[in-house]
């Protein structure tokens, strides 16, 4: 924001303001007739102006503007820039630029933003891919290929070995898939997926074990994470047809780019290694460690910290030098236990990062205009943060009866998903599954009549019980959307799904109450905390309209 609220971070506006007329007097009449930009608001002894406004409301989202009308909008707006340029006026006030978290934050943005930019320029927008490049890595990484895999899916590494052995000594793939897997929607048709991927389709896992293979083949076991936990699977190949580049291109670019901007960052440091030729005091080292204290922190005496612990090109590193450096970049003290580890931080982080800041400062980087723009707004998002910490969440505070008592009266906030039970039983035609609807709504057993008819592997472990809530809803998403709209004891289907016909018997539907445990305590801390934090937040911007006067200029404002 490029107005007097803004300026009041450097020198004084009252100053400034008086400065340029005074220069003004001597010959600069030429520069006060220019016509002033309309104000559209005064805070305190900043000003908002059409110009500022108006980039501001650019800024903004418009789902996230309020209003009944275009007026209110506008209206509400203005009011959001007056509460960031009170904000803004308090920061300076309270010098919130000399918090110590605030010149951390600022000077790792800082340092990780020049280092990008640089990155950018001399790294990146130098990398040239050719199509024989794309070609050749499409080929050698496999993406030349699109495989249609088998999968038989086992709870344990154990039972997963034990099918590889029976594969191996020539049991038939497809049977044991249809009567072990635990993958339901596959299972019914023998493993297949019948479906083909190429490698960017597949997890890591799965690509690492599967690549190599030809059709025909079988995996060694795979574990996978899926929604209600990690499983283990055996692949088989079952086919293979060629897949375009068109499918892998972009990874395959992708994949270049980061391999060959990894390189050139290699050849750069050790460019700059040779360039800056840094030389090393070895007494210097020996000093380091013989100031390591208790559990290898180091701690220097007066005096020691001038000391040059080595030079590169014409700059010199003194321990103290050293020391900052390893607390900016670690964010912790020092430790060492031997020479060797200082010499090896010293070679592979810090003298690393000086070298590269020392061409940013060379490059001039500072002064590049995205880069000063992006510190702007970045050191004002940090002042208003800091500024929030320091006046408002440092003096909140939470009782136990506060945490009780909002655990006591938002039970939906620490509510289970609702969970319905339904026994089901899945049948392979339509004819039987009517005949067993009509039966459960005379009163059979549903666990009885699972026993003896579903098809829905692993149902005899459970009686044909399913427990379906919103984590899942994605194993049985057809039944899912039924049972929302039906009662305990009301009979569904016949269902049809991909595995045959359903159908199914509600037998109850729960919310549970989480226990008020060290969990439930900690997350009814967090929502109590975050409150206040904004009921504070919310009353210290309004008491800074009566520290600061606000006047809307109407008759700006409706120009708008």
């Amino acid at each position: 924001m490029r107005s007097r609220g803004a300026v009041v971070w450097g020198r004084s506006v009252v100053a400034a303001a008086v400065l340029a007329a005074f220069l003004g007097s001597g010959g600069c009449g030429e520069e006060l007739q220019k016509p002033r930009e309309p104000v559209v608001a005064e805070v305190g002894d900043a000003v908002i102006t059409i110009a500022e406004f108006k980039a501001f409301n650019a800024r903004i989202p418009q789902g996230m503007k309020q209003g009944e009308s275009n007026e209110a909008v506008k209206r509400n707006v203005l009011e959001s820039l007056i509460d960031k340029t009170l904000l803004v006026l308090e920061g300076a006030a309270t010098e919130v630029e000399q918090d110590s978290s605030f010149k951390k934050e600022l000077a790792r943005y800082e340092r990780s933003r020049l280092m990008s930019l640089y990155v950018q320029r001399e790294v990146v927008a130098k990398i040239q891919i050719t199509p024989e490049e794309v070609q050749q890595l499409y080929r050698e990484s496999g993406r030349d290929r699109a495989l249609r895999l088998g999968g038989i899916m086992l709870e344990s590494l154990q039972e997963a070995e034990a099918i590889v052995e029976r594969l191996n000594a020539g049991e038939d793939f497809f049977a044991l898939a249809s009567d072990h897997s635990l993958h339901e929607s596959s299972a019914v048709n023998g493993g297949d997926s019948g479906t083909y991927q190429v490698r960017d389709q597949m997890s890591p896992a799965t690509v690492e074990q599967v690549l190599e293979l030809q059709v025909g083949q079988i995996s060694a076991p795979v574990r996978e994470t899926f929604p209600d936990g990690d499983y283990y699977i055996v692949y088989k190949v079952l086919d293979e047809i060629p897949a375009p580049l068109s499918a892998s291109q972009k990874a395959v670019v992708e994949e270049l780019t980061l391999r060959k901007r990894a390189e050139r960052l290699e050849t750069l440091g050790d460019s700059l290694r040779l360039a800056y030729a840094p030389k090393v005091r070895d007494e210097a080292i020996g000093l380091l460690v013989e100031r390591a204290a208790d559990y290898g922190e180091i701690m220097l005496k007066p005096g020691d910290g001038d000391q040059l612990l080595c030079t590169y090109a014409d700059r010199e590193l003194t321990l103290q030098g050293f020391l900052d450096r390893v607390e900016a970049t670690t964010e912790r003290k020092a430790r060492v236990a031997d020479g060797a580890q200082v010499a090896a931080l010293l070679h592979e982080q810090i003298l690393p990062g000086l070298f590269f800041a020392a061409e940013i400062e060379a490059a001039g980087l500072r002064r590049d205009s995205l880069f000063v723009a992006d510190l702007h707004s970045k050191r004002e998002e940090l002042a208003l943060d800091t500024l929030r910490r320091l006046e408002v969440d440092r003096h909140l505070s939470v009782s136990d009866e506060e945490i009780r008592r909002f655990y006591d009266e938002h039970p939906e906030k620490f509510t289970m998903p609702e969970t319905t039970l339904a026994i089901e039983i899945l049948v392979a035609a339509d004819t039987l599954a009517q005949r067993l609807a009509q039966a459960l709504k005379d009163g059979a057993d549903p666990g009885e009549l699972a026993i003896r008819h579903t098809l829905r592997e692993g149902a005899l472990h459970h009686g044909g019980t399913l427990t379906l809530n919103l984590y899942t809803q994605s194993f049985f998403p057809d039944i899912y959307r039924v049972v929302q709209g039906m009662q305990p004891g009301q009979v569904g289907g016949p269902l049809k799904i991909d595995a045959g016909y359903s159908v199914f018997k509600v037998i109850d539907r729960t919310k549970e109450l989480t226990p008020f445990n060290d969990e439930a305590e900690r997350r009814a801390r967090a929502y109590v905390h975050i409150d206040k934090s904004k009921r504070g937040y919310v009353k210290f911007v309004r008491d800074l309209r009566q520290k600061y006067p606000v006047k809307i200029i109407e008759e700006n404002l409706q120009k708008i």
